[in-house]
């Protein structure tokens, strides 16, 4: 069996008792069609020709109690194992989220949120029919078909030997169509994975296609993507409708030969017609699960397909696997180092920061400044290890940062950016994002320090009230002083704001910066590419340029140096530029 179905079943082992009662019940099922074949002969010896009145009674109630026994009990089998295949999709989703959340962030630069959207949806769902339903078909129809053989056997091995010589035929061809319907499949998720990437493109940045008028492209874009997807769905149409006729066919030849070589044995005298007919309904009978068992065997092909793709993910090494560290950060004492880093992203041939020195004192605010691109942003990232230095190291009271384990790191550091990200949830679900056991006094008291608790209790609901998607339902300032209020809550002592003010208006620029005054205060804080009003109150400013440090020094000294920072600064105080 192939590994990947295999790595499939094992998600069904906890649910090992369920299976075993529908397998029973499928055992069952298998033994009350392999009797109604079997009464085919009494029938047709005991009454038709002999003429016997109590079997004329007996058979037809045999029968009713027969298919009531298999009625209730194809009802069991097929309930419990969904039920096992529904499950074994829900626990396969969740390791496959949970697993995706803790990846690193270079796995979220080389994949679309898309693609990433419809593997957990679209290829988890491929499946679904595969362990749900394949499984019971699995356990049911092989368990026929061997009850049948038996019958079949017993009634006449010559005819079922003869009836045998088919098969060969008949699964060469299913394995070959089977490792083609794989590649179609397989193909055909990743055609999907292109068109929820595009339609999450357009959704997620709806104002800019209706801004730039773009509706046209976009929906022939999608139209493109679509029509793909439907040539590769009718691929797999052709190559899985064909294996009915073929099975058809297959079974026609088996059973001409049998009506031949039976019928002969029963117009001499070598065999009844009872017999005859009970062989020739055991095996027409028989027909029925083998074609259900080549339906298996695609949708087997089908998700073999879709978990390549899937285990693809769950076999990438996640974020607490990678993490080294041992040490818990429990705050700064000292001041944070960052020695000779250097780092340039995956696939890329020039450095975002190269050989890159400086350092923060306990309770200092440092402003980085710079260019775009010039690799401000990075430090930052790099400060809350989303991604590691190519070389040189940053540490924290003398220890490197690799050194603590990520969840300690991250728990010290809080981070205020441009774009705000905010949940589809309450103002308070928000606020208390990250910290468990808040009181709704404390909530209030971060709130009041960002400027937050007055425009809040004006929403319909107050701090229960729902936001929207990014916090569609409030303006651009009111995002920022909630994304404050919940730094302001998380309480770290290191603090990185980037660009958090910069896509604002004046006035709201203004609440917003005595917001931050209230967070800053007693914090080691990282603020890039600020407004001036931040800047030229730092105890260190730092000018990036393609990724170096180009000047060093207080708002003072940069401007005696008429450097780059000079340059920024003379841009923003024109009015042709903004830092």
């Amino acid at each position: 069996m192939n590994t990947m179905y295999q790595r499939l079943l094992k998600y069904a082992r906890p649910y090992w008792v369920r299976i075993l009662i529908a397998s029973l019940c499928a055992v069952s099922v298998s033994g009350t069609t392999a009797a109604a074949a079997w009464l085919v002969k009494p029938a047709l010896d005991k009454i038709f020709i002999q003429k016997n009145v109590q079997m004329l009674l007996f058979i037809p109630f045999a029968i009713l109690i027969i298919y009531l026994i298999k009625g209730i009990c194809n009802y069991y089998q097929a309930y419990l194992m969904r039920d096992v295949g529904n499950r074994v999709i829900m626990d396969i989703r969740n390791d496959l989220y949970s697993h995706t959340a803790s990846l690193p962030m270079q796995f979220y630069t080389h994949n679309s949120t898309g693609k990433l959207i419809s593997r957990i949806l679209n290829d988890v769902g491929a499946i679904n029919n595969a362990v749900s339903n394949s499984i019971k078909d699995l356990i049911q129809n092989v368990i026929t078909v061997i009850a049948l053989i038996g019958v079949v056997f017993y009634q006449d091995w010559r005819l079922a030997a003869l009836s045998c010589i088919v098969l060969p035929f008949a699964y060469y061809p299913l394995i070959k169509l089977g490792k083609k319907l794989r590649r179609v499949s397989r193909k055909g998720q990743e055609e999907i994975s292109g068109l929820t990437s595009i339609l999450h493109e357009t959704f997620t940045g709806i104002s800019v296609v209706k801004a730039f008028g773009m509706e046209d492209r976009e929906i022939e874009k999608f139209k493109d993507k679509n029509n793909a997807l439907f040539k590769v769905t009718m691929k797999g149409v052709k190559l899985s409708e064909i294996t009915t006729p073929l099975m058809e066919f297959i079974g026609a030849i088996g059973v001409s030969l049998v009506i031949w070589y039976g019928g002969y044995h029963v117009v001499n005298g070598v065999t009844t017609p009872g017999t005859f007919f009970s062989f020739l309904a055991a095996l027409i009978m028989m027909y029925s699960p083998l074609r259900a068992l080549t339906r298996v065997n695609i949708a087997i092909q089908q998700s073999i397909a879709a978990a390549e793709r899937i285990f693809t993910i769950l076999d990438l090494d996640t974020e607490r696997v990678i993490d080294k560290g041992t040490a818990d950060l429990k705050g700064i004492q000292n001041k944070i180092e960052i020695r000779n880093v250097s780092f340039k992203y995956g696939g890329s041939t020039k450095y975002a920061l190269s050989n890159v020195n400086f350092e923060v004192l306990h309770g200092q605010t440092v402003a980085i400044v710079g260019g775009s691109g010039g690799g401000k942003t990075t430090i930052g990232n790099m400060l809350l290890r989303f991604y590691e230095p190519a070389s040189g190291a940053i540490c924290i009271d003398g220890t490197d940062i690799r050194d603590f384990t990520l969840r300690s790191l991250r728990s010290q550091i809080g981070i205020v950016g441009q774009d705000v990200i905010l949940f589809n949830d309450t103002v308070l679900n928000n606020i208390t994002y990250g910290k468990k056991d808040v009181g709704m006094d404390e909530v209030i008291k971060a709130a009041e320090k960002a400027y937050a608790h007055d425009f809040i209790m004006r929403m319909p609901e107050g701090y229960n009230t729902i936001i929207g998607e990014k916090g569609a339902k409030i303006s651009g300032g009111e995002k920022q002083r909630i994304a404050i209020a919940r730094a302001i809550l998380k309480d770290p002592p290191i603090l990185i704001l980037d660009e958090a003010t910069s896509a604002l208006d004046t006035e709201s620029e203004h609440i917003i910066q005595m917001a931050l005054d209230n967070l800053m205060q007693g914090r080691t804080t990282f603020v890039i590419a600020h407004r001036l009003s931040t800047i030229k109150n730092a105890d260190i400013i730092i000018a990036i340029d393609d990724g170096r440090i180009r000047e060093m020094g207080c708002h003072e000294e940069l401007i005696k140096k008429e450097g780059l920072y000079k340059r920024l600064y003379d841009m923003q105080f024109a009015g042709k530029g903004q830092l």
